[in-house]
């Protein structure tokens, strides 16, 4: 057991690049790599089972099975890539779009301030012109309740 615990840490130094191939190389006297785990009932890492896909192809079939595969994975990324441009394409539609809503919202947004302004202008003269009004009209009713008054004392009483 103490000698797998070894092997693995020395697998995980050479997948880190930690150890050189000598070192990997290199087998302890009484090592079950060589004879497939047998002893102490180890099994061996170096060991693997070949796929049911693989199983009885020669070379040339592998590699053949393996282009096709290639073959698969490149339509595959070929038609990721046309979604991809399409994707892209579609972005800059929408932001270009939204470019012109913008600009849109911005040009209503000074006609509102604009209006907004002129409202503001107009309800301060109005206001104005009610403020000279009342104060025109009182002076009226006194300018009348004055003459009101001077024809009564000025009008023969009998």
């Amino acid at each position: 057991m103490i000698l797998l615990a070894k092997l693995h840490k020395r697998l995980l130094r050479k997948f880190n690049n930690e150890t050189s191939m000598k070192e990997m190389v290199k087998i302890q006297p009484g090592s079950s790599l060589m004879t497939g785990g047998a002893k102490r009932g180890v099994p061996n890492p170096w060991l693997f089972e070949e796929p049911e896909e693989t199983r009885g192809l020669g070379f040339d079939e592998i590699r053949q099975q393996q282009q096709k595969i290639i073959q698969e994975q490149d339509a595959g990324l070929d038609a990721l890539s046309s979604i991809i441009s399409r994707q892209k394409q579609m972005g800059r539609e929408i932001g270009n779009e939204l470019d012109e809503q913008n600009e849109i919202i911005d040009d209503l947004a000074n006609l509102v301030d604009k209006t907004d302004e002129k409202l503001r202008t107009e309800t301060r003269r109005v206001n104005l012109v009610d403020r000279k009004s009342a104060s025109c009209g009182m002076i009226m009713v006194i300018l009348l309740l004055l003459v009101a008054i001077v024809v009564v004392g000025v009008w023969p009483t009998k």
